[in-house]
């Protein structure tokens, strides 16, 4: 195999993984969030910047843009769920505050 066929599919394996992190920030509600939207706006970004460099023949530095975005597209999950474990916290505690208002 050639160092361009090894890059290639290293580059079509790391599409793949960012294009299902940035699918996954999506289902996890990452645009809903202001910190993750933000890192999710970065993944689709780089995403598409890595793509320009792949068809620039900049496979090397396409493989690095593509890790970038699937960082991103990951911390973006992780703000979203720790979001939604923090207002599930919220309501515990108001829910909590109800019931002992009412002893």
């Amino acid at each position: 195999m050639t160092p361009a066929n090894r890059c290639g599919r290293r580059r079509s394996r790391l599409t793949h993984r960012s294009r299902a992190a940035i699918r996954a920030a999506q289902e996890v509600g990452a645009d809903e969030v202001p910190r993750a939207a933000l890192h999710l706006r970065y993944a689709r970004d780089q995403f598409a910047q890595a793509q320009e460099l792949g068809e620039d023949g900049e496979g090397e530095r396409a493989a690095l843009v593509l890790r970038r975005a699937e960082a991103d597209a990951e911390l973006a999950i992780a703000l979203a769920r720790a979001h939604g474990a923090e207002e599930e916290a919220d309501a515990a505690e108001r829910q909590a505050a109800e019931i002992e208002a009412r002893r």
